[in-house]
């Protein structure tokens, strides 16, 4: 093949992208959570009450007026914008209305949604764990026709104040776009369909899991301690006392269970108390084999310092584990306070003023560390 001919098949090519994209029609999205109501960690859903707009180019309503009525929708082209992970819904109310800027008419699709949502919780940093409250929005329409957008003329808000779980969760203020690209599998058309993922974040407050889990649960492993000082050739006292520990962690154990889904991976809940159970399993093996030492001297010199030995061990694992969350913790609270940081400046950009300044929140990552050293200084006593 010829130079001139490759040249002209790249050109055609080029050209017919480029008519593909001037076709593509730019929606532009807005979501404000009016109202978030239960987040249920056990089932992976949360209600909500939600306000999604979508505005498009219209041209033939140019000439229409802006405050016309009798307009019939169906006669025009629609966005076609579906929430593709709504559970159940108990209301949805659905309108058009009509705009025009500077001669040019946009027509403006919205809905409110008040219902319940899917969303995969993330539980590897349970119990300060941050989690995303979606809403999955989506079109009919191919990508190759539609192209959803953020909107750029009106900001999308979270409203905390209605938020009816502030004493187990601290609900951030922005909100967060992600575009995403799906494909129906069972539909006619295999095409790919534009998306997006609007997200809030919600942090869980982890006091309640702190002072009834992680508390208790350290001062019964600690218990196990006091088994040293049951004499050590009697090995059944012991052996009776440490099982007893080991069957309340279990019991324990079980209780914990109940407030997380049934998931693959462990949390740091479940790190600490499998490392507690260890700690007592190793007990237990300890006054179990003590008894074959013969010599007196030697076997409670060795006694001794097994005692020791499971007194660093107890102490490192809890500074380990405290060290973890933090370090865990921080990052996945400084990752949303950048995104906090950029919706600010979005908030600025859109809106000409500075977010309305409220009452001085406290820095969480302060707050984690003032309760965790706490609790550690407890379990350490």
């Amino acid at each position: 093949m010829r130079r001139s001919e490759v040249f002209l098949v790249d050109y055609k090519r080029s050209q017919k992208s480029r008519l593909l994209i001037s076709r593509k029609r730019q929606v532009f999205i807005k979501v404000s959570f009016l109202k978030i109501g239960e987040i249920d960690t056990l089932k992976e859903n949360f209600s909500a009450d939600v306000y999604i707009q979508s505005r498009w180019r219209e041209p033939q309503l140019d000439k229409q007026a802006a405050n016309s009525t009798d307009i019939d929708w169906k006669a025009y082209w629609d966005a076609k914008i579906k929430v593709q992970n709504v559970l159940s819904e108990t209301r949805h109310d659905h309108w058009k209305v009509l705009q025009l800027e500077n001669g040019e008419a946009f027509v403006i699709d919205k809905q409110r949604i008040k219902a319940t949502f899917a969303e995969n919780l993330e539980l590897l940093l349970f119990p300060f764990d941050i989690q995303d409250l979606s809403v999955n929005v989506s079109t009919e329409h191919s990508e190759a026709d539609v192209e959803l957008l953020e909107e750029v003329k009106e900001i999308s808000s979270v409203h905390t104040e209605t938020f009816a779980k502030q004493q187990e969760w601290h609900l951030f203020e922005f909100v967060e776009f992600t575009p995403k690209v799906s494909t129906k599998e069972y539909a006619n058309t295999k095409y790919k369909h534009p998306g997006l993922i609007i997200s809030c974040n919600a942090r869980r407050r982890a006091g309640f899991f702190v002072w009834n889990v992680l508390l208790i649960m350290t001062l019964i492993s600690s218990l196990s301690i006091a088994t040293f000082s049951v004499d050590r050739n009697k090995p059944q006292n012991r052996l009776q006392l440490s099982f007893t520990l080991v069957l309340t962690g279990v019991a324990f154990k079980f209780v914990a269970n109940q407030t997380i889904p049934k998931i693959s991976y462990l949390t740091q809940l479940d790190r600490y108390i499998l490392g507690s159970m260890t700690f007592l399993y190793l007990v237990c093996i300890w006054h179990s084999i003590v008894v074959l030492i013969s010599d007196e001297d030697d076997g409670n010199s060795a006694d001794k310092w097994a005692l020791v030995t499971f007194i660093i061990l107890f102490s490192i694992f809890q500074i380990a584990f405290f060290v973890n969350v933090l370090i865990q913790g921080y990052r996945r609270w400084r990752h949303a306070k950048t995104i906090e940081e950029k919706y600010e400046e979005k908030y600025k950009n859109i809106c000409g003023e500075k977010m309305s300044p409220k009452k001085k929140k406290s820095n969480p990552f302060r707050k984690m560390v003032t309760v965790g050293s706490i609790a550690l200084s407890s379990k350490l006593l």
